[in-house]
């Protein structure tokens, strides 16, 4: 038996890339002490700044839900994943602070996309708000997303880096592909002329869970961004590979197209299609606490004696109901709202 609490290690996971741990490392006195904080992470990101660099001056753009800053600053708080029109109040916010201010650091992290826009002429928020919609339904990949609504934006696609009239620092907390800076929040400040640091990405998740698993951690190093189903299937096989005792540990974001109104996410639904493959034990889980509409943070699936579901669990996953048919062989994963946005983490482990 390989006597590891997969769930355990999860959370301790969690607590060792909180975004306002790592964000210190990567904080100099020389940059700009006026502040710019986008997406999920922003309240944690800037706190963490605020314990190394005198900040002077800040500006916060989060989904509404998620954790304000206890440093002083202008909080706005947006919609997500839909844009509302508190997104576009915050946009035009936005600009007005950027305006006001010469140098600048900025700290962008995923779900900034939805929270905090400006359209660019000649369109209007309606249109950008139903392109979003479109677009977030349709499983592309996301850097397709995000080009989309760069063309639509007036702060997307480093336009917002091309108000800034001095230096612009952007420190990134990334949930997107490693290396794709320019797609966290759609990359409002990532261009030739911005100086761009990487605070974290799903590689330093995964990384993390495997310290914690040491000797027992087998680490996949590729991201797992295809289909939900492909991911499975990849997933169950590696399983069928792992020697007992062990623990595959694997991280990104698979696709998953909305097809109906149910309740389910990519962790949710990656859980049901893998345990129609394997019988192991598994977990899948995102590093934010919110996998899609489930209302959980991902499933953990106790080992079983064979693979299979309950009846009825393709039609439940054409209308996109995996929580319902995820519950009946998992548990759910229910926490706070983590402060993480690192992508995925999935966990199976042989005993």
């Amino acid at each position: 038996m390989h006597l590891v609490d997969l769930r355990h290690v999860y959370l301790e996971t969690l607590d060792a890339c909180a975004p306002e741990v790592l964000v210190k490392a990567h904080v100099d006195p020389s940059m700009p002490r006026d502040v710019v904080a986008i997406g999920k992470c922003a309240g944690a990101l800037l706190d963490g700044v605020a314990q190394v660099l005198d900040v002077e001056d800040a500006f916060v753009a989060i989904p509404e839900g998620y954790r304000p800053p206890t440093t002083s600053a202008e909080v706005r708080a947006g919609g997500h994943p839909h844009m509302t029109p508190a997104s576009f109040a915050a946009g035009r916010a936005l600009l007005a602070f950027v305006d006001a201010h010469r140098d600048l650091l900025f700290l962008v992290s995923g779900g900034g996309s939805a929270c905090v826009e400006v359209p660019r002429p000649p369109y209007d928020e309606d249109e950008v708000a139903a392109e979003n919609a479109r677009l977030i339904a349709s499983g592309l990949p996301i850097a397709t997303i995000n080009a989309r609504r760069a063309e639509l934006s007036a702060i997307k696609g480093g336009r917002l880096r091309d108000r800034v009239r001095g230096r612009a620092v952007t420190l990134v907390y990334s949930d997107v592909a490693t290396a794709a800076l320019a797609d966290v929040a759609s990359g409002p400040t990532i261009t030739r002329a911005g100086e761009a640091i990487l605070v974290a990405d799903n590689t330093t998740l995964v990384r993390a869970a495997a310290q914690r698993l040491r000797d027992k951690a087998v680490v996949v190093t590729e991201q797992l961004e295809g289909d939900v189903a492909d991911a499975a299937a990849f997933l169950a096989d590696r399983a069928h590979e792992l020697d007992r005792g062990r623990v595959l540990v694997a991280g990104g974001e698979p696709t998953v197209a909305i097809r109906g109104s149910g309740r389910g996410g990519r962790c949710v639904e990656l859980a049901v299609r893998f345990a129609a493959l394997s019988p192991c034990e598994a977990l899948f889980a995102s590093s934010d606490g919110l996998d899609g509409n489930s209302g959980v943070a991902g499933i953990y699936l106790p080992r079983r004696d064979r693979p299979g579901l309950p009846d009825g669990w393709e039609a439940a996953l054409a209308v996109s109901d995996s929580y319902r048919i995820a519950t009946q062989i998992g548990e759910p994963i229910m926490i706070a709202p983590a402060g993480n946005n690192l992508r995925d983490l999935f966990f199976v482990a042989r005993d």
